[in-house]
């Protein structure tokens, strides 16, 4: 656990904004805090990760909390932070490092309760992240939050060949395309990860085709590639079953930094706009108030 006196002094260093992640999971929830310096993008740090997985986000710090009740416990974060006068200023990611709405180890149930507790205890922007389909079936409560919630929907391909070959587990592109087309007539905002991009298709002439795709069903699109070429991250990958498959199956392009380039260039061409980080005037300016010096 992070020493407070270290945030602490390193808040005053530069204007930053504090964000908050909710993980579920099969035995409790995870509570965690990070601080972002201006000019950083939240989606670099809190891009949902696939099942296969496991690294934590890099938090500043990160609470366990009570296995017992864990709905109690997060209940006793978000009266914190209301008492704090800070909740309604603050983004909370619901979804780091385990998705919210799959429909294992019994996670779906305990993520509904989640949810009726941001309704009672709204923040400035709940950031639902989800692969599943199910998230419709909290289309209600999303509603009710209205512009405090926007939902980040993972999408790493067009086909459904690189889903059943390279992400079993992961419902079939189709059904998730249906999903964000529901939640964006619903007045719900998403955005479209591509993170990390699989096979799409050749590199070059399937381009177009899948950033039409996200163009067409996205308000906002994140695209990264499998590495960022760093080498924390190359070590990282070459031990997942992911990286494995792709070099058994010689498509040895997708394990390179570059690889998103082509896609974000044709994104650029048809809605550069849906590739910047949205602006959220009213949450920053309470951020700055708090956080600024």
């Amino acid at each position: 656990m992070t020493d407070s006196k270290d945030v602490g002094s390193a808040e005053n260093a530069q204007p930053s904004t504090i964000t908050y992640t909710v993980d579920s999971f099969a035995n409790g929830i995870a509570f965690g805090q990070h601080k972002l310096k201006a000019g950083d993008d939240p989606r670099d740090f809190y891009n949902l990760r696939l099942d296969e997985d496991g690294e934590l986000a890099r938090l500043r710090s990160r609470y366990t909390l009570n296995k017992d009740n864990p709905f109690c416990e997060l209940e006793r974060h978000l009266m914190r932070l209301s008492s704090q006068g800070v909740l309604r200023s603050s983004t909370i990611y619901f979804g780091t490092t385990t998705d919210p709405f799959l429909p294992f180890q019994d996670k779906f149930d305990a993520s509904m309760k989640f949810l009726e507790l941001f309704k009672r205890y709204t923040p400035g922007l709940l950031v639902i992240q989800t692969r599943s389909p199910l998230i419709v079936i909290a289309m209600p409560v999303l509603s009710k939050l209205g512009k405090h919630c926007a939902v980040t929907f993972g999408v790493e391909t067009c086909l459904e060949e690189s889903v059943r070959r390279y992400t079993p587990n992961l419902p079939r592109i189709e059904e998730r395309l249906k999903t964000v087309t529901a939640l964006r007539r619903f007045g719900v905002e998403v955005t479209l990860q591509a993170s990390p991009l699989l096979p799409y298709g050749d590199w070059k002439t399937d381009a177009p085709r899948f950033a039409e795709m996200l163009v067409e069903h996205a308000d906002y699109i994140y695209v990264r590639s499998i590495t960022d070429g760093s080498d924390r991250v190359e070590r990282k990958i070459r031990t997942t079953a992911l990286a494995k498959k792709l070099a058994q199956d010689r498509k040895f392009h997708w394990l390179r930094p570059d690889t998103a380039n082509m896609v974000i260039s044709q994104i650029e061409k048809l809605a550069p706009q849906k590739l910047i980080v949205p602006k959220r005037a009213e949450l920053a300016d309470r951020q700055v108030r708090m956080f600024g010096t």
